[in-house]
């Protein structure tokens, strides 16, 4: 069974978010390891995915000058392709909007644009570099997201 919890930044479980964090961006993907935790994490919402009670994702959800930002979406290897990332996104768009954003952004790794563009993303800026790997600016405003989710 899946669920998905959320956290904040000085919950116990924000140590199973670092576990998953490194694992699948800095010992995984080679993301610098010293711009993995930010200035973003201590004023963050955090979800955490599990599978029976197992965690297997996570993802935040952050207040910056644009807007709220989801981003720092991680599923552990042996779970992808399951489409426990579309879910994982879904849930932490929803909280966003339910937080009162009418668009809510994300910095997607340029490999994903069209994972993000299947849930309804569109491409809004340029590509930036983000802990030494490549993403591009996107976002979804709250009808496309709840027209799609119909």
């Amino acid at each position: 069974m899946t669920k998905i919890i959320f956290i904040n930044y000085d919950d116990e479980k924000f140590n199973t978010v670092k576990a998953i964090r490194t694992e699948v961006f800095t010992d995984e993907q080679g993301a610098n390891a010293g711009e993995e935790f930010d200035k973003y994490d201590s004023n963050s919402t955090f979800a955490l995915m599990y599978e029976n009670e197992n965690p297997i994702g996570t993802a935040r959800i952050s207040k910056t000058d644009k807007g709220l930002k989801i981003g720092r979406i991680a599923i552990k290897k042996s779970c992808r392709g399951k489409g426990y990332g579309a879910k994982l996104v879904s849930a932490v768009t929803d909280k966003g909007f339910g937080l009162g954003a009418d668009e809510v952004f994300v910095d997607a790794q340029n490999y994903a644009i069209p994972f993000y563009e299947r849930l309804g993303f569109e491409i809004i800026g340029d590509e930036i570099i983000d802990r030494g790997l490549v993403h591009t600016q996107m976002s979804i405003k709250k009808e496309i997201f709840y027209d799609k989710e119909k």
